[in-house]
Parts: structure tokens; C-alpha cells; sequence
């Protein structure tokens, strides 16, 4: 395209870098709306030069989509000062432990996943030692190290995508099935306590409750 195109082709695009931006924004507490507008907007005028409808079925709008929010994530992962290194070790414990827990019905603890992932440990210390103390916080290292255990912004907003997938999962379960997970793994009810509340033995919960979670693995890996 010739220059004139180019132009008006990043003008009439440049309201997705304003959208992106507000979303990001609005999952990544550092970020700031501002300067992911200026670095999506860098991101778009380089997707729109570099964008070839020879190579490939994308259309223009969803590369345009892809290489903006990459632009504003790559610029909040400069901005934050605990190592990439440090995030990758915390990216794939969490992966681990939200895999194991899936198959066991409940989250191993941060001891079993330190024996597991050798540098966790030095990944999660470095995470909370970056990050400013606040009064308001529990100041225990235990519970200081657990907020401060995913902060990568990539992360951070795929994890709200994540999650959202999640929930329609789990909303598709049968009644009987949702309430079990709903009150195991979100209301905090141990199986006894559970079964109780739906008047069957505990046994006739593990089952449903595993019943339920093999649902949900399945929908996930179709998704």
C-alpha cells in the first residue's frame, strides 16, 4: 500500500489499541493506560508495515490485535523488575500445581512444589523482594511470598481469560455437580462437610466431585 493507504489504514485501526489498552489496564495493576496506548500505538504502526496477506488466512485486524497487546505486554514485562528468569520458574509451578490439582482435588502444598521445582524457593523470594511493604498487608513471609507468587503481566492477563474459561466450564456441570465444586474448591468445605450439606456419605462426594473435575479437564482440553 502507498503512504496515503498506510495512513488511513492506522487511523481507522487505532481505536483497537485504545480498547486493548483499556483491558490491560484493567487487569495489570501496573499498569498504566497511558503509556500502553503509546506502546500499542508503536505496535500497530509496525504491525500495519509488516502485515503480508501472502503469508497466511490472518486478516489484517487480528494481526493488528495480536502484535499490539504483544507490544503492551512486552513493555510492562521491561518495566518489572523481578527477572524473567525468576517469572518463567513461577509460570511453570503454577501450571504444575494447578495440573496436580486437578487430578489429586485439591492443591499440594508450597513445600511438595519447592521439593518438585528447586527454584522456586529463590523464585518466589525474589518476587516478594521487589515488591514495596505495605502496613496494610500481613507481614508474615509465608503469606507475603503467596501474594506475590504470579505477577508476570503476560499472566496476569491471561489468567482472567484462563479463568473465565474456567468458570463457563464448571457452569455447564450438572446442578448437583456444580454445587460440589462450588463448595469444595470456593466455599472451602472439606468432603465431610460437604456431604453433610447434600445428606451422602463422603465416599458418594469424592465421586461426583472427581466426576465433575473430569468434565471440566475435558471441556478445557476442547476449548
Amino acid at each position: 500500500m502507498n503512504k496515503s493507504e498506510r495512513d488511513a489504514t492506522i487511523v481507522r485501526l487505532y481505536p483497537i489499541v485504545r480498547t486493548i489498552a483499556r483491558t490491560v489496564a484493567s487487569r495489570v495493576p501496573c499498569a498504566d493506560l497511558d503509556e500502553l496506548i503509546g506502546e500499542g500505538g508503536l505496535g500497530l504502526i509496525r504491525a500495519v508495515d509488516s502485515y503480508d496477506s501472502r503469508r497466511g488466512s490472518i486478516s489484517l485486524e487480528r494481526y493488528v490485535r495480536r502484535q499490539v497487546l504483544h507490544a503492551m505486554l512486552n513493555a510492562l514485562r521491561r518495566a518489572d523488575r523481578v527477572s524473567e528468569g525468576s517469572r518463567r520458574v513461577l509460570r511453570v509451578a503454577d501450571r504444575d500445581r494447578f495440573a496436580t490439582a486437578l487430578q489429586r482435588g485439591g492443591l499440594p502444598s508450597m513445600v511438595e512444589m519447592e521439593r518438585r521445582h528447586p527454584k522456586l524457593r529463590f523464585a518466589r523470594v525474589a518476587s516478594y523482594q521487589q515488591v514495596p511493604l505495605s502496613f496494610d498487608q500481613d507481614r508474615s513471609l509465608e503469606s507475603r511470598l503467596a501474594l506475590n507468587w504470579e505477577l508476570d503481566p503476560a499472566h496476569v492477563y491471561n489468567a482472567f481469560e484462563s479463568r473465565a474459561t474456567l468458570y463457563e466450564a464448571i457452569a455447564k456441570l450438572p446442578p448437583r455437580h456444580r454445587q460440589i465444586v462450588s463448595l469444595y474448591y470456593f466455599a472451602g468445605y472439606r468432603l465431610q462437610a460437604v456431604a453433610r450439606e447434600l445428606s451422602v456419605t463422603k465416599q458418594r462426594i469424592a465421586q461426583l466431585r472427581d466426576a465433575a473435575l473430569e468434565r471440566v479437564r475435558e471441556d478445557l482440553v476442547s476449548a
